[in-house]
């Protein structure tokens, strides 16, 4: 059963994730005790584990902060799963079921609903939900697990992008699709090379990304 210290945990943790809590904010004990509904001693345990796990910061004098997104840390995340997964995907290019293959065609069409909706954060659920079907039928769900653990400010830095108006959600969509197709086709080296392309969209991206919200990033270059 989940500790009330962990439900706190959990529920700032997601606030910063979803960018409900902006990089950079100034946040208090007080208001995660209002928001979330619970005492200021879970709410202070949280808040430190959160400073420990480089979320929030603090400064004295001043209040405690959510930290902002390092680039250098996003774009060493991104290298590290641009290599990863475009070999796991190759792995099972040419072994994927009919109905797996239906399975990642009926996320790509949940994501291409929530971008005709402008459901942003339901987009990029699916997005996510896309790439880690990967590794689960690839049997690599612990390595998905590893990623997520350093990934913090590629998500964010990802979801940012979702909101960048600038940047069509239909590429992604699209870039999904081909992907299916050569799933579908069991073009295992197709699939390798659609993936790591897919996964170099921030390098060709971020400097829009940085223009739209210049003051939600650190260790920029």
């Amino acid at each position: 059963m989940e500790s009330l210290q962990d439900k706190t945990y959990n529920a700032i943790y997601s606030k910063i994730m979803n960018l409900d809590l902006y990089p950079g904010q100034q946040v208090s004990d007080k208001q995660f005790e209002e928001e979330i509904g619970v005492s200021r001693t879970p709410v202070r345990e949280a808040m430190l584990r959160l400073r420990r796990d480089d979320m929030l910061y603090s400064l004295p004098q001043s209040g405690t902060y959510v930290t902002r997104i390092d680039l250098k840390k996003s774009l060493d995340a991104r290298y590290a799963r641009q290599l990863l997964e475009s070999d796991i995907a190759q792995s099972i290019g040419t072994s994927l079921t009919n109905d797996q293959v239906n399975i990642l065609t009926d996320v790509v069409d949940e994501q291409t609903t929530a971008s005709q909706k402008d459901q942003i954060k339901r987009f990029f659920q699916m997005d996510n939900q896309f790439h880690q079907k990967i590794y689960e039928f690839a049997d690599k769900q612990n390595i998905w697990d590893w990623l997520l653990s350093f990934s913090t400010d590629l998500n964010r830095y990802r979801l940012l992008r979702v909101y960048d108006a600038n940047l069509p959600m239909d590429r992604l969509t699209n870039e999904h699709r081909e992907i299916i197709k050569a799933f579908a086709d069991h073009d295992a080296s197709k699939v390798h090379q659609l993936v790591y392309s897919h996964l170099n969209l921030m390098l060709s991206e971020q400097q829009s990304v940085l223009d739209k919200f210049p003051d939600y990033f650190t260790n920029i270059k």
